[in-house]
């Protein structure tokens, strides 16, 4: 295979340090630069379009979600494999449906991410055999037959953070986004799922298991 061009985006200097290391030991991938916000990634695409972008799902600022969609919009020949500490099941199918031509847990080994970026890179989707799994359910539901799934992109993102037990600041300082931002994406939430207070919310988190692993939503319900 001919040297494919890569850019990395996420906000941990030392992810992004790891993951250079990682990419350029598979030796017909070069890294052109990496950058910690989606922000900072557009002046790099003027001065040279990559073949593939791996993003994270979480940055400050704009999410990757929102990065991804503008990406794709503007240009739509970069194949684009997004990273996450999130399961497949919260967020793998949002970010394809959004364009992204793959979607790895950072857990995973070099191996599959060599295996991903190949793949990508020649025109293909890397899609692992859970997330097949999981597009085969979502086949088989009413769209609409949950209501965390009518919420926006940034809203539903909110929500996942809730569900990590963050508090409000916690989630204003992750998103770089105002206390008063965040509490409004939360009143959107509450409203669009027609729930009333943070227990309901958490409630919901635990019944539908959209806190990852380990996470606790009650320890900052008090």
């Amino acid at each position: 295979m001919e040297t494919k061009t890569v850019i990395l985006c996420d906000d941990h200097n030392i992810v992004r340090a790891g993951l250079r290391q990682i990419v350029e030991s598979f030796g017909d991938f070069e890294v052109l630069d990496d950058v910690a916000s989606g922000e900072a990634l557009f002046p790099l695409f003027q001065k040279q379009v990559p073949d593939l972008l791996l993003l994270d799902i979480s940055l400050p600022g704009r999410s990757g979600l929102e990065v991804l969609k503008q990406i794709q919009s503007i240009y739509p020949q970069v194949a684009v494999l997004t990273l996450s500490m999130y399961p497949e099941e919260q967020f793998a199918i949002r970010m394809i449906k959004a364009g992204a031509r793959g979607y790895l847990h950072k857990d995973s080994a070099p191996q599959v991410l060599e295996d991903a970026m190949r793949t990508i890179a020649e025109g293909k989707q890397f899609i692992s055999a859970d997330l097949t799994r999981i597009m085969i359910e979502e086949l088989a539901k009413d769209d609409n037959e949950l209501p965390h799934k009518s919420l926006s992109d940034r809203e539903y993102e909110v929500l996942l953070y809730i569900g990590e037990g963050k508090s409000m600041t916690d989630i204003a300082n992750q998103l770089n986004l105002s206390i008063k931002t965040v509490s409004t994406y939360r009143s959107r939430i509450l409203d669009k799922m027609r729930l009333k207070s943070n227990s309901d919310l958490v409630k919901y988190i635990l019944l539908h298991d959209l806190a990852p692993g380990g996470a606790d939503p009650l320890h900052h319900l008090g």
